[in-house]
């Protein structure tokens, strides 16, 4: 019995061993089945993305050729460069500016927008452009019958009816303006103006101080304040810098009625206000006049005329070119009725020609280059002025 058991128990296991043994065999026989489908998988995807080769024609290449032609490439040039080199067109090119019908209405008056980068405004007239460019001096209107809210002041004259009387009561604040005028002389401070007395709210920037005989009313015009201020006992302050074009020494030579009074560099340098009145408390300063004064019955016949007599002749300053120095300038009107005012300028060692009676024919005194518009209105007489000559504007 025990060898039967035995038997058994070796058989059984025998058995297991064999089939152990296949389940094996199997399991190496399928891991290299797989590999060998991934391998063949693989290599079989590679060969599907490989590009066949495809014979291409062989192809020549032309060469690129652009027929040239002198004659169009130029006529191809840009328009703009052939605008800048070619010679323009006298119509085109011909720029007519608007005339001056008057000064805001009146004469001397110009409507438009301004050029102040090329140093003046349109709208200018021969008190000043609306608008500056740094080559011109800055004026103030004062009406100095109203006081600085508008009301009349001490200067103004309450209407009675009575024309002796009427009469007396303007003399009287004549005389009051000139002592003013005189005080303000004494600074030169224009905030003893405009604290007391009515001022214009638009300033007027001025680069000559021509003004041929006109009515007085004119400058009230040109200040826009004419609805309100009646044309007598006003001023106009014009203060800035100026610079010489030469170093040396210069004089004004100046004529008004009623004020005309320049300081440089604060110094007062000619005083020619109308003779009857002595505006500076210096009656040495109206020495020198050329030829003298008319007498008043002769005095508007010397304006309209346009005989330029009586000038004042000023003191000697010196400027270094192109150094800015101030200059500050005074024009009024006392009475009403005309206004006018002249300044010419020269420079000493300078030849200038001369009139039939042997005076210098002159420059006028101008900031920069007068506009040929503006120059008929100015009424130069040629035998005593010129409007050729230096500007002194401190931008070149």
């Amino acid at each position: 019995m025990a060898k039967t058991g035995k038997k058994g128990f070796f058989g059984n296991h025998a058995k297991s061993s064999a089939a152990m043994v296949s389940l094996g065999i199997h399991a190496v026989l399928i891991v290299v089945a797989i590999s060998f489908v991934a391998v063949r998988v693989y290599v079989k995807n590679e060969q599907v993305f490989e590009a066949k080769p495809v014979s291409r024609p062989n192809m020549k290449l032309k060469k690129l050729t652009v027929p040239v032609d002198v004659k169009k490439k130029k006529v191809q040039k840009p328009k703009l460069r052939k605008t800048i080199v070619s010679k323009p067109k006298t119509k085109s090119m011909d720029i007519k500016m608007p005339e001056i019908s008057g000064i805001k209405g009146g004469t001397g008056y110009m409507d438009g927008g301004g050029l102040g980068s090329i140093g003046f405004s349109l709208d200018i007239d021969l008190f000043g452009g609306s608008k500056g460019s740094g080559n011109e001096l800055e004026g103030t209107f004062f009406d100095l019958k109203m006081d600085s809210k508008g009301k009349p002041s001490d200067l103004a004259v309450e209407i009675t009816g009575d024309k002796a009387k009427d009469a007396e009561l303007e003399k009287q604040k004549n005389r009051e303006f000139v002592e003013v005028i005189r005080n303000f002389a004494g600074s030169w401070n224009p905030k003893r103006l405009e604290g007391r007395y009515f001022k214009a709210p638009k300033s007027k920037f001025a680069t000559t101080f021509m003004v041929p005989y006109m009515k007085a009313e004119e400058a009230p015009k040109a200040y826009g304040v004419d609805d309100v201020v009646e044309p007598r006992r006003w001023v106009a302050y014009y203060n800035g810098k100026i610079a010489a074009p030469e170093t040396g020494r210069y004089r004004f030579w100046g004529i008004a009625d009623d004020i005309l009074m320049v300081r440089i560099k604060g110094d007062l340098v000619i005083d020619a206000n109308y003779p009857s009145q002595d505006l500076t408390n210096n009656k040495d300063q109206h020495r020198g006049r050329v030829t003298g004064w008319l007498s008043d019955d002769s005095r508007s016949r010397q304006f309209k005329s346009s005989k330029e007599q009586g000038y004042v002749i000023g003191d000697w300053f010196h400027m270094t070119k192109g150094r800015p120095i101030d200059m500050e300038v005074l024009i009024g009107e006392l009475p009403g009725g005309w206004f006018y005012c002249r300044l010419l300028i020269e420079q000493e060692g300078v030849e200038y020609p001369k009139s039939a009676d042997g005076r210098p024919i002159l420059p006028v005194f101008k900031l920069q280059e007068i506009p040929e518009n503006l120059l008929p209105q100015m009424k130069l007489d040629s035998g005593a002025a010129t409007a050729e000559g230096p500007t002194f504007g401190v931008l070149k």
